[in-house]
């Protein structure tokens, strides 16, 4: 109820005028019946994909290796890297007293240390501190020490206590059953607290580092943060490859002795400091996997330091992959889709020695790869993001297809279709938006090498920014270039810029007038194939044209010329008064078509001697006199058939005896 006469009459006027808005808004629409739902385009709310292989493709292939290990052949260590890294040998070479700087940590603020015993020692777990070089300060066994950064120093504490400050702090310690654990985060008690509460022991040994010595400094490091890095120096000839962490230690003595090898010769073109760790090589798949000393703790670890033992043959020698005398690097992976990919497409440089090789054995069901098949999901959000971060502008996706691969299999070409139906094709190639490399993270997957990429169950809404690109032209369609046959023939070409769903439509002119002949649709290639069905012969004037929301483009008018063809054949040769046969077929070959067969004799005239009917395949034939004369006699036949035009074949002579 109203609360007076003024509110009754104020709420009046507001009726009046929202029905009269109402009103003017049916009208502008063109109805005043029943409100019309207005229909809201749908994307996939994700995709599927499915693929094989794990890694970037390159190189060695580490479930291949094993695969060839398990192989029939027996393979050697040798003969796996020779396989994958075409045309090179494995060499012993000396490598005197060489050491790797293994960046363990980066951009830390607090790091928390410990020295423990190696499981089974009775002796050990100590450590020094040694601050910018002064006096060494004993740690004992169980005692944990922080580290963070202050006033762009590094800040040693221990028990709450500063113990020391400097530039650099290197941890070092002599006795071989000594480990460091290594803690990290964001404050003094996350650090210290990530150390854990148990001792190391089998197959729970993780960010413990037996060997060398640490090194933690506080820097920028390639930021604007100034935090911790932690590096580990060691032996690269053993004590690196102890603790790389690649493969599993069952694998076969092969695979893993490969392993070692590649390891090896990678770590050794690794000599420059690179700035962002304070170090020559990373921990992580960054480079390769260093994982310290829980590898060869690890369930089966022993094998492990075995296969890389098998690979020193003396003090200060090690084997190592050359091509023509020099340590490559030597890429690896997991596995691949059957073959390897060259660098060439994956990363722009070309090698010889890293090119595309068969990799059968990583899809082996015998060498129990996770990842000889997989399946992925992304959705559309996540999707859309990850291709705008790449410089893609797209709104949205409503499909993806795989247009083209690369010998090894990898994907060469996507196409991705918007709600709109406008094609983005991308290449994936280094010096494109998307890189192999970089493909893997948009789309969430393992590998480049992918089978199939399906839209999802569900939808969602799509973006309401989408329009239909204005088209531009109609493109390489297959204009017949010289007289075809009347027969139903198959006009292709792409619509520009491309787009899916555009209407198509093959048009003749009769009379002055363009007559629709045939339509299609564009795929999502922006491709159409039009099929003309049961042309007739003769002179025929065509256009293409391409129709979607944003209007219709039309070729140029092209004049296609249709004819039949009659082939005959007579003998070469024939006998006074007997009987010659006459033959030969039309192109198509309709059946029903009359032939009229010409003679002419020496230079006389051309003259009809008969008809014949072409049977069901277009064949015909008829018998007649050779005459009584020796002379040269001529055959023709025509055939005026609306079906084929009027058509004469080439003249055949027969010489009468």
């Amino acid at each position: 109820m109203y609360s007076s006469p003024n509110e009754r009459e104020t709420m009046h006027k507001i009726r009046k005028s929202l029905l009269m808005s109402a009103l003017a808004a049916c009208l502008v629409s063109g109805s005043i019946g029943p409100t019309q739902a207005v229909e809201v385009v749908q994307v996939p709310a994700g995709f599927t994909i499915t693929g094989s292989g794990f890694g970037h493709g390159v190189g060695m292939s580490q479930y291949g290796a094993q695969g060839m290990a398990l192989d029939k052949a027996k393979y050697t260590a040798e003969q796996i890297l020779t396989h994958y890294y075409t045309g090179t040998t494995v060499d012993s070479i000396s490598i005197p007293n060489s050491n790797i700087r293994v960046g363990l940590y980066q951009d830390k603020v607090f790091v928390a240390l410990k020295g423990e015993l190696v499981p089974g020692a009775t002796s050990g777990g100590g450590f020094n501190i040694t601050v910018d070089g002064s006096a060494p300060l004993p740690i004992s066994l169980g005692a944990v020490i922080t580290l963070t950064t202050v006033n762009g120093l590094t800040k040693v504490s221990s028990g709450g206590v500063t113990i020391g400050s400097g530039s650099k702090v290197t941890i070092s310690w002599t006795n071989t059953d000594t480990v460091i654990n290594i803690g990290t985060g964001a404050d003094s008690a996350t650090a210290i607290s990530a150390l854990g509460i148990g001792t190391c022991i089998r197959d729970l040994c993780s960010h413990r580092f037996r060997y060398g010595t640490l090194e933690i400094q506080s820097g920028a490091f390639d930021d604007k943060v100034v935090d911790l890095v932690v590096v580990n120096t060691l032996r690269l000839m053993d004590e690196y490859l102890y603790g790389l962490g690649e493969v599993p230690s069952y694998f076969e003595d092969a695979a893993m002795q490969a392993q070692a090898i590649a390891g090896r010769s990678y770590a050794l073109k690794k000599t420059a400091t690179r700035s962002g760790c304070n170090c020559q090589i990373y921990s992580t798949i960054r480079d390769q996997s260093f994982v310290g000393f829980s590898k060869e703790i690890g369930t089966l670890g022993s094998r492990w330091v075995a296969a890389v033992n098998a690979t020193i043959v003396g003090p200060n020698e090690a084997k190592v992959v050359r091509y023509k005398g020099s340590v490559i690097s030597t890429y690896y992976s997991s596995s691949t889709g059957g073959k390897t990919q060259p660098t060439s497409e994956v990363w722009g440089s070309a090698f010889p020695y890293l090119v595309s090789v068969d990799d059968h054995w990583s899809q082996d069901e015998g060498v129990l790869n996770g990842n000889s098949s997989w399946t992925d999901t992304i959705d559309q959000l996540t999707l859309v993001s990850n291709l705008r971060a790449q410089g893609v502008t797209i709104a949205d996706v409503s499909s993806i297809t795989v247009a083209d691969n690369y010998p090894s299999g990898g994907i060469k070409t996507l196409n991705l279709v918007d709600s709109a139906g406008n094609i983005t094709t991308l290449t994936i190639a280094p010096g494109q938006k998307i890189t192999p490399d970089e493909l893997r993270g948009v789309l969430g997957t393992k590998s480049t090498y992918i089978s199939a990429i399906t839209a999802g169950i569900a939808n969602v809404p799509a973006s309401p920014t989408v329009t239909a690109k204005e088209l531009t032209s109609v493109t390489k369609v297959n204009w017949p270039t010289k007289v075809i046959e009347p027969t139903d023939f198959s006009f292709t070409g792409k619509v520009s810029p491309a787009q899916l769903g555009a209407t198509i439509k093959l048009q003749r002119k009769i009379s002055g007038k363009w007559k629709t002949v045939s339509k299609a649709t564009t795929n999502d290639r922006g491709s159409w194939s039009i099929i003309w069905t049961e042309p007739s012969a003769g002179n025929h004037d065509l256009r293409i044209t391409a129709t979607n929301s944003k209007g219709t483009i039309a070729t140029s008018t092209k004049r296609v010329v249709m004819a039949g063809s009659i082939v005959t054949s007579a003998p070469k040769t024939a006998k006074r008064n007997s009987a010659v046969t006459i033959s030969g077929s039309v192109k198509p070959g309709y059946s029903g078509v009359v032939i009229t067969i010409q003679r002419k004799i020496g230079n006389g005239p051309w003259k009809n001697i008969g008809t014949a009917k072409t049977t069901a395949s277009g064949k015909w034939t008829m018998a007649h006199s050779a005459g009584s004369k020796k002379t040269l006699v001529y055959y023709r036949a025509i055939s005026r058939d609306a079906r084929l035009g009027v058509v004469t074949s080439k003249t055949k002579k027969t010489q009468v005896k």
